[in-house]
């Protein structure tokens, strides 16, 4: 017997088109380094040189196992995933087949597929880049630009402090949890997301289930 769950059922009539997709594509490699943000998005550039120019592009993080030595070692099931307008994503197709190398041997990148946005009353954002390093700076910053976006309500939870290093120097922030929000918040959280550098992985939200791997940092 399937128990009625009333959040799923809520997002399943949940009826919104949102202006931006994920453009997920499979990985073929072994190992990126675990501070990757500038590299991938050096290495991409080059086969979509649209991405600096347009509003609301993202380039996620990539997901693997840590080594231990600085890099994440990636399996089968590793995903490049771009977060796109939907007028760009046919564009994006042209990186189907292509190699690119993150320093740690050749990555060849596979197929595309579309991904709708998925709303959800739990967001995390692995970095987010409020341009202060300071936990209550970061939050006092973080609930301004919500507010701005009309996403109030709802709770902030910090995570892990993070680092990522860049030409113009380094840059820092924290990952963060959204938990509470309304399905429309969680829309244009995605949408739009907050703070800076989208394009190197930060501020960039997905849908979550749990607050444990924040607290856990």
């Amino acid at each position: 017997m399937r128990l009625f769950n009333p959040e799923w059922e809520a997002i399943k009539e949940f009826q919104h088109t949102a202006t931006v997709r994920n453009a997920q594509l499979d990985l073929d490699g072994k190992e990126v380094p675990e501070d990757h943000g500038q590299i991938l998005y050096d290495a991409l550039l080059p086969h979509l040189p649209w991405l600096q120019d347009t509003p609301q592009c993202g380039i996620h993080p990539l997901h693997g196992a840590a080594s231990g030595r600085g890099t994440l070692v990636i399996n089968r099931r590793a995903k490049l995933v771009l977060r796109l307008p939907i007028a760009r994503l046919e564009g994006a197709k042209s990186l189907c087949g292509k190699a690119i190398d993150l320093g740690f041997g050749v990555i060849k990148i596979g197929d595309l597929k579309e991904k709708l946005l998925m709303p959800f009353g739990y967001m995390y954002a692995p970095i987010v880049d409020m341009g202060c390093t300071d936990e209550g700076e970061f939050l006092t910053a973080a609930r301004a630009s919500l507010d701005a976006m009309c996403i109030q309500g709802g709770g902030l939870i910090p995570g892990k402090q993070r680092k990522m290093r860049t030409p113009n120097g380094e840059i820092g922030g924290y990952s963060l949890m959204l938990h509470d929000i309304t399905l429309e918040q969680s829309i244009a959280l995605q949408e739009h997301g907050i703070g800076a550098n989208r394009l190197l992985g930060c501020g960039l939200f997905v849908p979550h289930k749990s607050i444990k791997e924040v607290t856990a940092g």
